[in-house]
């Protein structure tokens, strides 16, 4: 994976790598601090559930801010909740504002949020979601990244059925007429 540095890329070392998986693992641990009844809550949530939601970004940067080597990813967990054109929270950054990999963290994050299934709603199909980061390109994600999704997404689908046999891929197992 490369970004965006000084005019050209920056390579990252498998090491930098390695730490940026956790913290991709670790990005929504400030949920911890979250109330089960907001976090499981089938309905729409209220604008004082939603502010509760956001405070999770700066709980969890907060709980990993000591951790060697993830530290220096804290930027994922803080900011994967940033949007491209500025509407997003914690801090409203916008753009090249917010770090690379946090904005690599958003696309990830939003399209498995898609895929997956919650108290509120069952899991999209993939063609859906795929469709929705589209839509979101150059305002809740970045546009380059985009369009780099757009070439690995059906790479993606093609490993998660070789790994996800007898899963359906919209949540949940497979049924015999699935």
């Amino acid at each position: 994976m490369c970004n965006e540095h000084g005019g050209g890329y920056k390579k990252y070392k498998p090491s930098e790598l390695n730490y940026f998986y956790y913290a991709c693992l670790l990005h929504d641990i400030g949920k911890v601090s979250i109330p089960d009844s907001i976090l499981t809550k089938p309905g729409m949530l209220t604008d004082e559930e939603f502010d509760i939601i956001k405070t999770h970004p700066v709980v969890g940067a907060e709980a990993i801010r000591d951790v060697e080597g993830i530290a220096d990813n804290i930027g994922v967990i803080y900011h994967h909740h940033e949007r491209w054109d500025g509407k997003g929270y914690p801090d409203g950054l916008a753009g090249e504002e917010i770090p690379f990999l946090a904005r690599v963290t958003a696309v990830a994050d939003a399209f498995d949020a898609m895929t997956s299934s919650r108290s509120y709603r069952p899991a999209l199909q993939f063609e859906v979601a795929h469709q929705r980061i589209l839509d979101g390109q150059g305002s809740q994600f970045d546009p380059q990244l985009v369009e780099l999704f757009k070439q690995i997404y059906p790479d993606w689908v093609q490993i998660s059925k070789t790994y996800c046999k007898g899963v359906d891929l919209r949540g949940g197992k497979k049924s015999e007429n699935s």
